[in-house]
């Protein structure tokens, strides 16, 4: 599986992502970017765009303009799958737009032709199969995806957290119908805020429902797509006993959503109760305003009320007609109303004025809660996308998992375990010691590290296992180096080393290291007497600080196998055990460990053998 972002690795909006095998293409969004931020155009993508689109199509993972709202200019013949409940309010918002915007009349009928899907329910696209993970977003039917292809496993988060009302059941959902990935496409939308805690939206509600109860009229400038928090406005409205105001739009996208037939809808959250949200009524004779009669006024006056606005012309106007004192909130993200930001509104800080409140939460997942999501998952490497600071996405993560930092454009090609002939790419890093190994002597202030590596994957050959370790970060204040091998029978045939730098140490080939071979006691680029980090990845799993003594020789083996009690008891004799040695045994060099250890029924003696490659340059850690 070839996984390209085409665009996303540094900016949040407009993310498109590829997933290639075997010729079948499916992508993941095509959005708008986002005003103010960087632009990089149309696309042009073969497959996407133009070209043969007879094996592509393009997942949409939920209706944000900043994912969907590009697929206008896709060819007709392209398919696209989305969740009905969001093709249907995506429906909603076009049709309220389309005398105004011309791209949502053309977007009206590209709906027309969406393939929906159900949540949970797994389908299939040439080599792909697509599971639709239903997701909490301030989006409504948002999803994730996992897709499976050729043995490797992909879970596409979409814009997602862990905080909203629908938050509860995700991680006894993942771990039911999702297990274990090898790689998770990740929104990093609020990586430059990693200590901030997002405020939980049934608190939020909570905060609402005593606004509202202490303020007989309230205003909210919110998304009106933003349904759980429209519905969770209105239920505090319920409770404080005040009217609910939205106009025909706002009220046709909560119907969609009652009537839906969606999973969540069981929730009270999503039922009206025993009065329903009241539609404003547009002005007969003026349809660019609200009727409001005396009635109105008194009524609103009276028992008080909370309107649900847009900052517009017709909401100002009637704001304006409304009696007493009104209480301001603004309910979506503050960089709209802030002069300087990209995103700056003028015409909702005007609608707002200076005096208001700000009360929300938002709609992508902390970082605290991204931690605990990702321990689910157990990924080989993350990469993240929906994100401008992707190195601050690396910083964060990348003391547990490998984050791989690609540019627009970059691919990796993982391929599956179980073929033959394929190269595994590793970081090798150090770590704290275990409990279960003990330390027999040390030499000075000498001291040792759990050898710590770990696996990116199987990959079609060492140019596409250099790439993916290249862009990855993985414990950069405790990383040894990179490996990448072949194995045949579970013994190495093709094995480089590398630093921690990317240069190259070692490396090996199968043959010709047996005495009397070609490559017997294979030059070292460490001499004699040289002190350097020593590898041990057999047994103790441990990097030690140790001299060069020499290549290996019989000797040396001789006496590390009559030192071995257990190896001694195993095998009749010396020359029975040295028939068992394969061609990788013999590639060792001979080091004078300077921490001697015990873990479980092995012991370290003063000479011991390392695979050649396995040294590194000497290097002084300081691993908390």
């Amino acid at each position: 599986m070839n996984i390209k972002i085409h665009r996303g690795t540094h900016q949040i909006g407009g993310c498109v992502t590829e997933y290639e095998c075997n010729g079948w293409h499916l992508f993941v969004d095509y959005g708008e970017e986002l005003p103010g931020g960087p632009k990089t155009g149309d696309l042009q993508v073969e497959g996407m765009t133009h070209g043969d689109l007879s094996k592509s199509a393009l997942l949409i993972t939920h209706y944000h303009g900043d994912h969907i709202g590009s697929i206008i200019k896709l060819p007709k013949e392209l398919p696209i799958y989305m969740g009905k409940v969001g093709r249907d309010i995506q429906r909603v918002l076009s049709n309220h737009l389309k005398n105004k915007i011309e791209a949502h009349k053309v977007m009206l009928e590209r709906l027309e032709h969406v393939n929906t899907f159900r949540e949970g329910n797994v389908f299939k696209f040439g080599p792909f199969s697509i599971m639709p993970v239903t997701v909490d977003h301030s989006a409504f039917d948002a999803y994730a995806f996992k897709i499976v292809a050729d043995g490797v496993s992909v879970y596409h988060t979409g814009d997602f957290r862990l905080h909203g009302f629908r938050s509860g059941k995700i991680p006894d959902m993942l771990q039911k119908y999702v297990g274990k990935v090898d790689y998770v496409v990740c929104e990093g939308t609020n990586v430059a805020r990693p200590k901030a805690a997002s405020k939980e939206e049934y608190r939020l509600q909570k905060d609402f429902e005593t606004l509202f109860k202490d303020n007989k009229g309230c205003v909210v400038y919110m998304s009106s797509t933003n349904i759980d928090r429209l519905f969770a406005l209105y239920q505090a409205a319920q409770k404080a006993r005040r009217a609910f105001y939205v106009d025909e739009y706002q009220k046709e996208v909560m119907d969609t959503v009652v009537n839906s037939g969606s999973i969540w809808t069981k929730s009270k959250l999503y039922q009206y109760g025993k009065h329903e949200p009241k539609s404003l009524i547009y002005d007969k004779y003026d349809k660019n305003s609200f009727f409001v009669s005396d009635s109105f006024k008194d009524a609103l006056s009276e028992y008080g009320y909370v309107l649900i606005a847009r900052a517009n012309p017709r909401f100002d106007k009637l704001i304006e007609q409304i009696p007493g004192e009104k209480k301001r909130v603004l309910s979506m993200w503050n960089g709209y109303v802030k002069e300087g930001s990209n995103a700056y509104n003028e015409n909702l800080a005007r609608s707002l004025d200076e005096d208001f409140d700000y009360m929300h939460t938002s709609g992508h997942i902390d970082m605290s809660d991204l931690r605990e999501f990702l321990r689910l998952l157990h990924p080989n490497g993350i990469i993240p996308i929906h994100t401008e600071k992707p190195e601050a996405f690396a910083r964060e993560f990348s003391d547990e998992w490998p984050v791989i930092v690609l540019n627009d454009g970059d691919c990796i090609s993982p391929i599956s375990s179980s073929k033959a002939d394929t190269c595994k790419a590793e970081v090798i890093c150090i770590d704290k010691p275990k409990d279960d190994t003990k330390v027999i002597s040390h030499d000075g202030d000498s001291t040792y590290w759990r050898l710590c590596a770990r696996c990116l994957g199987d990959f079609k050959n060492m140019e596409d296992a250099r790439s993916i370790l290249s862009h990855t970060v993985f414990r950069p204040h405790a990383l040894l180096g990179y490996e990448i091998y072949e194995e045949e029978d579970s013994a190495p045939m093709m094995v480089n080393v590398y630093d921690s730098n990317f240069d190259l140490l070692a490396t090996y080939k199968e043959g010709g290291h047996k005495p009397g071979g070609k490559k017997y006691q294979e030059e070292c680029r460490f001499k004699v007497g040289e002190k350097v980090l020593a590898a041990f990845q057999a047994g103790y799993k441990a990097v030690v600080p140790a001299t060069v003594v020499g290549p290996v020789v019989p000797d040396i083996i001789r006496k590390n196998f009559e030192s071995d009690e257990m190896a001694s008891n195993y095998y009749d004799s010396f020359e029975d055990f040295q028939e068992t040695l394969i061609d990788w045994d013999w590639d060792s060099v001979a080091v004078h460990p300077h921490v001697r250890l015990n873990s479980l029924s092995l012991t370290m003696s003063d000479t011991e053998l390392v695979p050649r490659v396995m040294l590194f340059p000497l290097l002084n850690f300081k691993c908390e």
